[in-house]
């Protein structure tokens, strides 16, 4: 057998052999793999929830632009600054200092993001107790420290100055009974009975109040047998406010009044989650330019619709004539349900809110919320009222506003959003754990908080109780706006 012949009958020999092997080869699907819903979800929730950070942090500036119209007046007899000329407050203009209109884009969010996850996780009961034991501390941590700082800076302001149209508390605060004890009281019972001490925070009460009311009417409308009604039950919610204001002959209830905008946002909550929103993906370009169109004009007229503090009577004169004054809320309401809408179908609108400069916007805005009050009338009777007699009160209320009350708000809420925002969201994690880690069983552990977190709360804490503690001087009450008229001050040199 030649060499040739030997290599062949070996070659043979062993196919023979492989031949009754069997071997398991994997088949590899070269095709990419597609993501599984649960990843989908996830990403859809956290891009959703980038642009809506952003458009809070939009609205958060619109409220800070509103409170601006105060800078530069002494007194209730006095004219606005320029940012209330008619110009702007009788045009769709007024959108930009239409400080309602954002109170309640606010509360259509919180309606609409409160209860996203529990819509599109199959209605998981879970994230409705989470949410309902994370949300006090979500709010009330921040907000104790806002109304503290606020009342120990204020506790002193015939030091540097005073303006009675800054005002002190709601409506039905009376200012001869505040004192340390009443400031400390009300940190909590501006949550359930007591009028709110620090003026804007109004809000905390109507934010956790109807919070609550959100989750109960998201959990009760996802029963099967109430699920396929549900559209009609958030109509008649919607259209409660014009029905009380008609049977009640302009007699509304607070909770009445404020309940629209969150029924808007679980609403539009409820048609995202079930894609009734996707519709803009299938259909022309052209009337999908259309209702985007539609959208913004319905934005910008109900939008800037006159609610308060306003020369407007009725409407008269002006482009919201036909209306009248009827139902102010419900107009607002609806003009941040369009708002909203029109940025969930707008991929170039999104793409502007999650743009960096937008999202650190957003990421502050609760802290600037809490904090741009005090600024506002600290720069205003330290810089606009001193200057105002020499440059003219506009260009003094322009040049406060811009150079000095919003980069110094904007750094001190920076601040508040590092050591008191973004602790007390991690704090109300730690509860939700600690409650909730034996019965549902967490596999998630929060994160630990880092030392110098508590001791820098704690401390500002301590400072603020200490500096209000200290009596206020007799002869200098804090609303004894008699005592200041005509007043200056006298420097010796």
């Amino acid at each position: 057998m030649t060499d040739k012949e030997q290599l062949t009958h070996i070659q043979n020999n062993n196919l023979h052999k492989i031949s009754n092997i069997s071997i398991d080869i994997p088949i590899i699907n070269e095709s990419p793999i597609s993501p599984t819903t649960e990843t989908i979800i996830k990403q859809n929730t956290h891009s959703k929830l980038l642009y809506l950070d952003g458009l809070r942090g939009i609205l958060c500036l619109i409220v800070v632009f509103s409170h601006s119209i105060l800078m530069g007046k002494t007194n209730h007899e006095q004219n606005f600054s320029i940012f209330f000329r008619p110009w702007i407050q009788h045009s769709p203009l007024r959108i930009f200092l239409a400080g309602e209109f954002a109170v309640a884009g606010f509360f259509v969010l919180s309606g609409c993001v409160l209860v996203r996850r529990y819509f599109e996780h199959s209605n998981n009961i879970h994230i409705l107790i989470g949410g309902l034991i994370r949300r006090f501390p979500r709010l009330f941590i921040p907000s104790t420290v806002a109304l503290l700082c606020y009342f120990s800076i204020f506790h002193f302001r015939p030091f540097y100055g005073y303006n009675e149209c800054h005002e002190i508390g709601e409506g039905t605060v009376n200012i001869e009974e505040i004192n340390l004890g009443y400031a400390l009281l009300n940190t909590f019972g501006q949550y359930f009975w007591m009028p709110a001490l620090y003026t804007i925070q109004w809000t905390m009460q109507i934010e956790f109040i109807f919070s609550i009311l959100i989750y109960f009417i998201a959990f009760l409308v996802t029963r099967s047998f109430i699920y396929r009604y549900r559209i009609v039950i958030y109509i008649l919610l919607i259209f409660i406010l014009p029905i009380v204001w008609l049977v009640s002959h302009e007699n509304i209830p607070r909770p009445v009044q404020y309940l629209q905008p969150f029924v808007f946002g679980i609403f539009l909550s409820d048609l995202d989650a079930n894609g009734l929103l996707n519709f803009c993906h299938t259909i022309k370009r052209y009337w999908l330019v259309l209702i985007k169109i539609v959208l913004i004009l319905l934005t910008i007229y109900f939008g800037s619709y006159p609610v308060f503090n306003t020369d407007v009577i009725n409407g008269h004169g002006t482009l919201w004539s036909p209306f009248g004054w009827m139902f102010g809320w419900f107009w607002i309401s609806f003009g941040s349900f369009c708002l909203l809408i029109l940025i969930m179908i707008s991929k170039n609108i999104q793409n502007f809110l999650s743009t960096k400069i937008i999202q650190f916007i957003g990421k502050i805005s609760f802290s600037i919320y809490l904090t741009h009050y005090i600024i506002l009338c600290i720069i205003d009777t330290s810089f606009v009222q001193w200057t105002a007699p020499y440059l003219g009160r506009d260009l003094a209320v322009i040049i406060g506003l811009i150079i000095f009350a919003l980069p110094i708000t904007i750094f001190i809420s920076y601040g508040f959003y590092i050591f008191v925002d973004a602790p007390a969201v991690h704090m109300s994690h730690w509860l939700y754990f600690i409650i909730c880690n034996r019965c549902l069983k967490l596999d998630k552990r929060p994160q630990p908080i880092r030392r110098h977190i508590w001791i820098s709360l704690l401390i500002l804490f301590i400072i603020t109780i200490i500096i209000s503690s200290i009596p206020a001087r007799q002869g200098y009450s804090r609303c004894d706006k008699h005592f200041y008229e005509n007043s200056t001050l006298t420097i010796s040199i």
